[in-house]
C-alpha cells in the first residue's frame, strides 16, 4: 500500500513501489536475476532461479529507497558529497542503483548487514547514542545534518558503529547545534525501554536507562551541544565498562538426534580460575563445531577444530591468559582468537587433502577472560545471552536464509521451513583463510550464556528456550532439558549444547 500525500512515484517495470512516506519508500526488485543480491552478478537470465556465479536463489528482493527532486539531500548528496564529512562511527547508506522518473530520481540504498532492535539493552543504547552524536557533530562540522531519520533505518553493529539504510534528509544544515542535537535526541528516544523499576542503585544492573535523563536534559535546553551529550554518555558508560570478577560454571552434552547414524558435533568446556589479590580471577574456554562432509568426515572436523583451539588457546597463550589485564587488550585477544582459528582451519584442510575428502564443520566459540566474553562464530551454530530474564542471540548465522532475513525478504521465522535452510555460507575447512566474526559482551552475575548446534536452534524455538531458562536448575539439569526438548522436537539432527552460567 502506497502511503503519501505526495504524487504516485512511476517506476520502471522491473520495480514495484510498496511503500511511500514523502522521500522515503520501500521497492521490490521483480527481476532479481538482473543483479545477484549476493554476489552482484550481471550475467543471469530470466529463466536462471539460482546465480550462476554464487548459487544464490533470485527471488524479489526488498530495497529501502529514495526519491530526489534534485541532487542536494539523501543518497544523491552521498554520491556527489563534500569531501570534508569524515565519519568514524556513523556509516551513511550507499547507493546501489538510480533509477531516472518523472520530476526526479529515486535511489535505492545497498542493502545494510544486521537487522534493528528497539528497545536495545542499556549499554547498547548508550553505544548508539555515542555513536550518534559522534557521528552528528562531525557532520554538523562539515556543514550537513541527517535531518528526519527514521529509527527503523539505524542498525548498531557489534564493534559499536552505526548504520543508516537510508538518511532521505541529509543536507547541508542552517540549524543551530541545539536543533541538530535534539534531532538526534529524538532518534535515540526510540531506542530507550521504558523503565520497570526504580529501587535499585547499582546502575550497571538496573532497569532505569540512563539515557532517559540525558534525553530529558535536551528536551529541557540542558544539553545544546554535540560535546556535552557525548560527555554524559560517556560517564554514563562507565559502570557498564567497570570490571568485574565472575564464577564460571559450565556444562555441555551432545547427542545423535533421531535421525542422524551418527554425531558429527564436537563441544568444549574448559574453565580455570585463580586466586588473584584476594580475588577469583575466571578463564573459561567454551566451543561448539557441528561437523560437515558426512561419516568419517564430519565428526573428524569438528573434533580436530575443538582440539586445535583448545590447543592453541592454552598452550600458546597461558601466562597472558593469567593476567586480568590481558582480557583488557581487545586487539590482542581477538588477535589470539584468530590465530587460534586459522591454526584449527589449516589442520582440517591438510586433514582433508590426506583423506581426499571435503569436511568441514561451523563453529561458535566463547573465550571469557574475567566479565568479558569474546565470541567467535562460522557458519549457523549459534551463541545466545540470557540476560534480565530475556534471551537474545549474540551471533548472526552465515547461512542463505539468514541473508534473506538481513535484506528483508523473508522474516526471521521463516528460516525453519525455508526451502535453502541448510544452506551455509561460512565454513572452517573450505578457504586458506577462515572468515571469522568476533562479537565482544561484558557479562554481569546472573547472566548465561548459551552455545549451540543448529540440531538445537531448528528444533527448539527461542520463546522454548527462554521457558527452560525460567524453570531453572542447575546448568547441567538445563542442558540437558535443552537436549530433551529437542529429541521430542523431532531430532532431525545432531543435539550439542553448552552452557556457562556467571555469578558473583
Amino acid at each position: 500500500m502506497i502511503t503519501t500525500n505526495n504524487p504516485i512515484i512511476t517506476v520502471p517495470p522491473r520495480y514495484l513501489v510498496t511503500e511511500q512516506q514523502d522521500a522515503a519508500l520501500w521497492i521490490v526488485d521483480q527481476e532479481p536475476w538482473r543483479r545477484c543480491w549476493f554476489c552482484d552478478s550481471r550475467l543471469g537470465l530470466p529463466s536462471d532461479d539460482y546465480c550462476g556465479s554464487c548459487g544464490a536463489r533470485f527471488t524479489p528482493r526488498r530495497y529501502r529507497a529514495e526519491f530526489h527532486k534534485t541532487l542536494d539531500a539523501g543518497l544523491l548528496l552521498e554520491l556527489t558529497k563534500n569531501s570534508a564529512i569524515k565519519l568514524e562511527n556513523l556509516r551513511l547508506p550507499v547507493a546501489y542503483e538510480t533509477l531516472a522518473v518523472a520530476d526526479g530520481t529515486v535511489v535505492l540504498g545497498r542493502p545494510v548487514d544486521g537487522q534493528t532492535l528497539m528497545p536495545l539493552a542499556v549499554h547498547d543504547s548508550l553505544l548508539l547514542a555515542h555513536a550518534l552524536f559522534s557521528g552528528a557533530m562531525q557532520l554538523y562540522q562539515a556543514g550537513y545534518t541527517l535531518g528526519k531519520l527514521n529509527p527503523l533505518d539505524v542498525v548498531l553493529h557489534n564493534d559499536a558503529t552505526v548504520s543508516l539504510r537510508i538518511a532521505p534528509y541529509l543536507t547541508q544544515t542552517t540549524d543551530s547545534e541545539a536543533q541538530v542535537v535534539t534531532q538526534i535526541g529524538t532518534i535515540i528516544n526510540a531506542f530507550v525501554d521504558v523503565p520497570r523499576i526504580t529501587r535499585r542503585f547499582d546502575i550497571a544492573d538496573a532497569d532505569v536507562n540512563p539515557l532517559l535523563g540525558i534525553i530529558a536534559d535536551i528536551r529541557a535546553g540542558l544539553l545544546v551541544t554535540f560535546l556535552q551529550c557525548i560527555a554524559r554518555v560517556e560517564s554514563a558508560l562507565v559502570p557498564y565498562e567497570t570490571r568485574r570478577f565472575l564464577h564460571l560454571h559450565g556444562a555441555a552434552t551432545t547427542d545423535v538426534g533421531l535421525k542422524r547414524q551418527s554425531n558429527e558435533d564436537s563441544v568444549l568446556v574448559s574453565t580455570m580460575q585463580w586466586l588473584r589479590d584476594g580475588v577469583n580471577y575466571s578463564v573459561g574456554l567454551y566451543v561448539v563445531a557441528d561437523g560437515m562432509g558426512g561419516h568419517a568426515a564430519g565428526e573428524v572436523a569438528s573434533a580436530m577444530t575443538v582440539n586445535a583451539i583448545n590447543e592453541h588457546i592454552f598452550a600458546g597463550n597461558l601466562t597472558q591468559l593469567m593476567q586480568p589485564a590481558f582480557g583488557n587488550d581487545v586487539s590482542a585477544v581477538v588477535q589470539c582468537i584468530d590465530d587460534a582459528v586459522q591454526f584449527a582451519n589449516q589442520r582440517i584442510i591438510h586433514e582433508a587433502r590426506q583423506l581426499g575428502n571435503n569436511m568441514g564443520t561451523t563453529l561458535t566459540m566463547a573465550l571469557v577472560l574475567g566479565d568479558t566474553a569474546y565470541i567467535a562464530n562460522i557458519g549457523d551454530s549459534r551463541t545466545y545471552l540470557w540476560r534480565d530474564d530475556q534471551l537474545r542471540r549474540i551471533t548472526n548465522d552465515h547461512s542463505l536464509v539468514m541473508k534473506l532475513v538481513e535484506l528483508e525478504h523473508i522474516i526471521e521465522a521463516d528460516i525453519y521451513t525455508h526451502p535453502q535452510r541448510n544452506g551455509v555460507l561460512r565454513s572452517m575447512g573450505v578457504a586458506n583463510a577462515a572468515e571469522i566474526d568476533i562479537y565482544i559482551e561484558r557479562l554481569r552475575p546472573n547472566d548465561m550464556l548459551l552455545l549451540c548446534s543448529d540440531g538445537l536452534w531448528e528444533m527448539v524455538r527461542d520463546l522454548d528456550i527462554a521457558m527452560i531458562f525460567r524453570r531453572g536448575g542447575t546448568v547441567d539439569e538445563m542442558a540437558m532439558a535443552l537436549q530433551a526438548t529437542a529429541n521430542s522436537a523431532g531430532g532431525d539432527d545432531n543435539i550439542s549444547v553448552v552452557l556457562v552460567r556467571c555469578e558473583s
